[in-house]
């Protein structure tokens, strides 16, 4: 059976389902050279990486000098013997005094960035992991283990940058590459069965909602109803972008349409919190009258409340009735 053309250049042989195309099937030089950041947690990345670099110059590669010392991995290695044997705060020591010594050592900052992430420290780990992908971009343990200690602080974009950076760097037949792709086809799948977009149009959603809320806290309602407006174009299943923008409306006076923006996430996620809390404030408003809220609160709901299965319903009450 022949094969299809691209749909882009009409040329080669298409190869690539591409979501940034509206799943259009195109080859792998269109999809390089269509490539953006936000493609860059795209399965194909790396397919597409490995064209663009077959005819890129050498000077376009990654540039980097690492220090290679036999002698200080077996030291990083003994220590990391050490943690699994139950002796952390040994390891922990052998490590600092490797690292007064060699500060930039690639595999000392990756073993240091194991221990803190062992013992539960995961902003110390994530900040060692990447110091250790500073000196050596090609290292794939720091980068998996970077996206594991995100994944444990529920930070989910910069887990899947991570992955991502796993998948870019490292052998597609190696064993972390491979979870990690899983890792992003899996929840581009479950993003794409919760709100049926892509993951680029996902995080996309994400930025201006984010500068949505930073205009939000210059009380600049406005502009940030604009920008929960984009988002919610980008992202329609999205009740934070609903529920702010209900706040927008409750801050200029606009009761209904306040009230309106509120049912709308609660249509999305009848459990939202958040929007059922501050529908409650703005119901007792007069049209016209402003919310005339002090300052806001940063919440992240789905992160900080429902994964934990806690109430923010309860703790806003309990933080009331203490005061």
């Amino acid at each position: 059976m022949k094969k299809a053309k691209c749909k882009l250049c009409a040329r080669n042989k298409a190869r690539i389902k591409c979501a940034k195309h509206n799943d259009m099937l195109i080859c792998s030089q269109c999809c390089a050279k269509s490539r953006d950041p936000a493609c860059k947690i795209c399965q194909r990345y790396a397919e597409a990486k490995q064209y663009q670099s077959s005819k890129a110059t050498k000077t376009r590669k990654k540039h980097f000098i690492a220090e290679m010392n036999e002698e200080v991995e077996k030291a990083v290695d003994d220590a990391l013997a050490l943690v699994e044997r139950g002796s952390i705060r040994e390891s922990e020591s052998m490590l600092e005094a490797l690292r007064i010594r060699h500060p930039r050592n690639h595999m000392v900052n990756y073993g240091t960035g194991v221990v803190h992430a062992l013992k539960g420290d995961y902003d110390k780990a994530i900040d060692y992991f990447t110091r250790a992908t500073d000196v050596f971009p090609y290292l794939v343990e720091a980068h998996f283990n970077k996206a594991i200690a995100y994944k444990n602080k529920l930070d989910i974009r910069n887990t899947i940058k991570s992955f991502a950076e796993v998948i870019e760097v490292g052998d597609s037949q190696d064993d972390l590459v491979r979870q990690a792709a899983e890792f992003v086809a899996g929840f581009e799948k479950q993003v794409m069965k919760t709100h049926n977009v892509t993951l680029a149009r996902f995080f996309e959603a994400q930025d201006e909602f984010e500068s949505g809320f930073s205009f939000m806290e210059k009380g600049a309602w406005e502009n940030a109803i604009v920008c929960f407006q984009r988002a919610i174009k980008l992202n329609s299943k999205h009740p934070q972008s609903y529920g702010n923008t209900g706040l927008c409306y409750a801050q200029l006076g606009r009761k209904e349409d306040a009230l309106d923006a509120f049912d709308k996430a609660l249509e999305i996620d009848p459990n939202y919190e958040p929007a059922i809390l501050n529908r409650t404030i703005v119901e007792r408003l007069e049209e016209g009258e402003p919310l005339n809220q002090a300052r806001f609160e940063s919440v992240n709901y789905y992160r900080d409340y429902s994964l934990k299965n806690e109430s923010f319903l309860q703790e806003t009450l309990h933080r009331i009735l203490r005061k």
